[in-house]
Parts: C-alpha cells; structure tokens; sequence
C-alpha cells in the first residue's frame, strides 16, 4: 500500500524486557528510536500508530512514553473496566513522571 510503511513485532520482542530492565535509559527506548526515524524520514510520517498489549509492561510504558497521545480499545465487560482504571493510573503516572503532554483522544 501506498505511504503506509508497518513494522511487525517478532519474537525478538520476548527478550527485549529483560534487556530494558537493564538499562537505565529503559523508558525512552522507544521514543529516541521514534526521535531518530522522524529525523531520518524529514517528517514524512503524519502519524506513526504504536500497538500495545493489554498488559501494563515495560514495553507498553516505553509506547506512553513515546505517545502524543492514546486510544483505548475497550470491551464492554467487568474486567475490561477494571483494566481502564489501572490503565488511567499508569497514564497519569506516566504524565508525571515521563511524558507530560501525553493525551488520552478517546475510548472505542
């Protein structure tokens, strides 16, 4: 497709937490590496979508981190309520202490 470029995750991501958690630079991982690609590509991206699992990681802080902002996926279920709540919490942990301008644009 057409200006549409897509990075797949591979298993090489089931490592890569352990070898975060080692650095001390572990939450800015993913936003230097978007820093240096928007400064390759001469902001030729108008958007760059990060997708995350529904699990509060290392790897998913590095994507809040890095994030302008965040859509939230949501199913219409008890515990998927629980989950936003916990959700919130890390975004407002996050603006506080690693990304302060980060938005929540809305819920689907």
């Amino acid at each position: 497709m057409q200006n549409l470029d897509i990075v797949p995750s591979t298993l090489d991501l089931l490592g890569l937490e352990a070898v975060l958690a080692e650095d001390n630079e572990k939450s800015y991982k993913l936003k230097q590496a978007v820093e240096e690609l928007e400064a390759q590509s001469k902001n030729e991206y108008d958007y760059i979508l990060i997708d995350c699992p529904p699990s509060l990681n290392l790897l998913t802080i590095n994507a809040l981190a890095a994030a302008d902002a965040l859509i939230v996926p949501l199913q219409c279920e008890f515990y998927a309520l629980e989950g936003l709540g916990q959700l919130l919490e890390t975004v407002e942990h996050v603006r506080a202490t690693l990304n302060k301008d980060l938005l929540i644009h809305g819920v689907l």
